[in-house]
C-alpha cells in the first residue's frame, strides 16, 4: 500500500526517433519519469538516458500494421499501469503506422499524450476518424498539404494558391462561375477534412481560418515527404 504523501511513480513510453534523443531526455526530466520505455532499439537514446541516471527499458513492439502497433502498445501501457501510478505516451514525428497505433492505444487507455508540437503539448487528444485516412484523395491531400505548410489559411488564400499553381483538378472541370464554383469545391473538401479529424477552423470576422490538427501534423509530416500521392497505401489499415 502506498504511503500518504509519497511521490507518484510515472512511466513514460515513447518510440525513439533519430535526432530526437534530446527531446526524449527533456520530457523524461520534465515529467519526472521513474522509468522510460522505448518501443524500438536506439542505443544512442538509451545511453543518453542512462548517463543521466534515468531508468530505461527497451520493449520492442510489432510495427507491421496499425492494429499490431495498437495491440502491442495497449499491452505495454496496461502492464506499466500495474507497476506505476501514472503512465504517459510521448509521440515524436515517426512513420504513420507507428504514430497512429500508439496514439490510438493511448486514447483507448485514457493516458496523457505529449508531443513536440508546442500548441498542443500535454493535451488530451480526441480520437479522430483515423479509419478514413486511407480514403483521402489527391485533391484533399493537396488542400491538407497547403494548410500544414501555412499553419493557418483562409479559403480565399487557398483559392489564390490553386490559381497560381494552375491546379487542373480544381479549375479544369468547373466551367460556370469559376471562382464561386471552385470556392464551393474547396469548402466541400475542407468539410471532409474537418470531419476526418485533419483540420480545425476558427471564425475571424465573417470568415473562417483553417488550421491543421495535431493528428494531421503528426501523421502527415511534409518535411519528411510523408505527404504524397501514395499516402493511401502507406495508411492502409486492416481490422
Amino acid at each position: 500500500m502506498k504511503e500518504p504523501g509519497a511521490k507518484k511513480r510515472l512511466c513514460m513510453i515513447t518510440c525513439p526517433v533519430e535526432d530526437y534523443e534530446k527531446d526524449i531526455l527533456k520530457y523524461a526530466i520534465k515529467l519526472r519519469a521513474d522509468k522510460t520505455i522505448l518501443v524500438d532499439e536506439n542505443e544512442s537514446c538509451k545511453e543518453l538516458l542512462n548517463r543521466c541516471g534515468l531508468i530505461t527499458d527497451v520493449v520492442p513492439i510489432f510495427k507491421d500494421s496499425v492494429n499490431l502497433v495498437t495491440d502491442s502498445t495497449l499491452k505495454l501501457i496496461s502492464k506499466a499501469k500495474n507497476e506505476h501510478d501514472e503512465v504517459c505516451v510521448v509521440l515524436l514525428p515517426s512513420d504513420p503506422i507507428t504514430t497512429i497505433g500508439m496514439y490510438v492505444a493511448a486514447c483507448m487507455e485514457k493516458v496523457e499524450v505529449h508531443t513536440t508540437t508546442p500548441d498542443f503539448e500535454t493535451e488530451y487528444l480526441t480520437l479522430p476518424h483515423f479509419l478514413s485516412a486511407n480514403n483521402i484523395n489527391k485533391s484533399e491531400m493537396f488542400i491538407l498539404t497547403k494548410i500544414i505548410e501555412n499553419k493557418e489559411i483562409s479559403k480565399k488564400r487557398l483559392l489564390k494558391i490553386i490559381e497560381k499553381e494552375e491546379k487542373s483538378d480544381f479549375l479544369g472541370s468547373r466551367t460556370h462561375s469559376k471562382e464561386e464554383s471552385v470556392l464551393k469545391y474547396i469548402q466541400k473538401i475542407l468539410n471532409k477534412l474537418e470531419k476526418k479529424g485533419f483540420v480545425n477552423k476558427r471564425r475571424e470576422g465573417k470568415h473562417f481560418i483553417w488550421n491543421p490538427t495535431l493528428f494531421s501534423k503528426l501523421i502527415f509530416d511534409h518535411k519528411k515527404n510523408v505527404l504524397s500521392k501514395d499516402i493511401g497505401s502507406n495508411l492502409s489499415i486492416n481490422y
